[in-house]
């Protein structure tokens, strides 16, 4: 399996949490069918041909992770949603949007030989636009490296666990060296799609998996994990979509 990361930042995102509709929070890191969506979209593939033809089903299978390089700036945006009926505004329903700005992430490919091959070759002069969540946050890729999968151990922080930090024995390594944050952000933990049907131009979720998005402030240590634990540069990932 070879494996590449790209570091890329942007000014602004949002990843909004599946059942947010009026007030819609943010989640701290892009989900699988993000960093999915964004390879296809460098490859110059569709929705349908992402998540409907079968020559693309390596892409489905790419393994995927996503490490936060820095604490987030945060905000909120409101937005008005106009209702059309027959031709006319019927409503106009103001929501809410949480977004993150100024971001730096470094995210995580793995996969077939020949896939990461084209990957890294599209990353480099992508067939659309790249962006992290709506079409209008475009990143900037600072660079494309091949890594090699070296093996980690189970402290994290500033990135996404497949499973729910609930039900999982964890240590806060901060507190036991009596160096804690000021501020601890708490873990958020949500069920998100892992692949999708496209039906009428529509996106259904098809797989879904439960997964823990650790903030940046967070460091946590994890017994008895059931996941490789890869190292890179220093930080501890592991696999979104194991």
């Amino acid at each position: 399996m070879r494996a590449i990361s790209l570091k890329v930042k942007a000014p602004q995102v949002s990843f909004r949490r599946p059942l947010d509709l009026n007030y819609q929070r943010t989640l701290p890191l892009p989900t699988p069918t993000t960093m999915i969506g964004l390879a296809g979209a460098a490859l110059g593939l569709s929705d349908y041909q992402i998540w409907n033809e079968d020559k693309w089903q390596p892409l489905r299978e790419v393994k995927v992770a996503a490490l936060l390089d820095k604490p987030p700036g945060k905000a909120k945006d409101m937005m008005t949603v106009l209702k059309v009926k027959n031709g006319k505004i019927e409503q106009r329903s103001p929501y809410f949007r949480e977004l993150l700005f100024d971001v730096e992430y470094t995210l995580i490919y793995a996969g077939e030989d020949k896939l990461i091959e084209d990957l890294s070759a599209a990353f480099e002069d992508p067939v659309y636009p790249l962006s992290l969540g709506r079409e209008d946050e475009l990143i900037e890729i600072v660079s494309i490296d091949e890594i090699e999968l070296v093996e980690g151990e189970p402290i994290f922080h500033g990135t996404a666990i497949p499973g729910d930090i609930r039900e999982m024995k964890i240590k806060l390594p901060a507190f036991e060296s009596g160096k804690a944050p000021v501020k601890l952000e708490p873990a958020v933990v949500e069920s998100v799609p892992l692949k999708f049907k496209v039906e009428k131009g529509y996106r259904i979720p098809v797989k879904k998996a439960t997964i823990t998005f650790l903030p940046y402030s967070l460091d946590i240590k994890i017994k008895n994990f059931g996941q490789k634990v890869f190292n890179l540069n220093g930080r501890n990932f592991t696999w979104m979509n194991p």
